[in-house]
């Protein structure tokens, strides 16, 4: 008798230490760890090339060398993005937006990874002179108009789309006019420089 109860309790031990196939499948899962998302490459070097110059043109004094200074950028720039100047999957934040009088939408975009004190920060925007304006502007009829009005401000937000060529073929921009002095004012072309562009697509990752 007292074998028995042995037998009993030894499978009674077996049936409690066993695993039912839902209970393992438990144990056996791994969480997979989210991937850090990955800057495209054109962008990264396009931010290099705007920082390397923002430094250069940081020690210059001279208004004649700085204008200098912005061809020699501009032709990277051309060499970076190539025929047609586009971008494509750009990671940006939105910063702005704000609707046109005729229903369409402006929005400002910034580089995350351009923060750093006293260096350059550049803006992305479907603005600029009129002739670029019509082309960059986003409109009520526009598939994209609705798509940017409900993303809120601090969104991060992938972009594609193009440059506008200015007048040394590179990406147009213009820049806040915060001197009278010339020496000033140039440098921050280099500092804080306002990209205009044409946005193809942007979607939220």
């Amino acid at each position: 008798m007292r074998l028995g109860w042995v037998a009993v309790l030894t499978a009674l031990g077996c049936m409690i230490a066993a695993e039912s196939p839902a209970q393992q499948a438990i144990k056996a899962y791994q969480p997979i760890a989210a991937q850090p998302a990955v800057e495209p490459a054109s962008q990264a070097a396009f931010r290099a090339v705007l920082v390397k110059y923002d430094e250069r043109a940081d020690a210059e004094s001279d208004v004649a060398r700085l204008r200098e200074l912005e061809e020699q950028r501009a032709v990277e720039l051309v060499n970076l993005l190539g025929e047609g100047l586009t971008f494509e999957r750009w990671r940006l934040v939105l910063s702005g937006a704000e609707p046109t009088p005729m229903g369409g939408i402006f929005v400002r975009f910034i580089d995350p990874a351009a923060d750093k004190p006293k260096s350059v920060r550049p803006t992305y925007w479907n603005s600029g002179p009129r002739g670029i304006l019509r082309q960059a502007e986003i409109t009520l009829k526009s598939p994209l108009r609705a798509q940017l009005a409900e993303l809120k401000r601090g969104a991060t937000v992938v972009v594609s789309g193009n440059f506008f060529p200015g007048d040394h073929g590179g990406p147009f921009y213009e820049s806040a006019q915060i001197s009278s002095q010339p020496l000033i004012v140039e440098r921050a072309r280099f500092r804080m420089p306002y990209f205009s562009i044409r946005i193809a697509e942007a979607v939220e990752p």
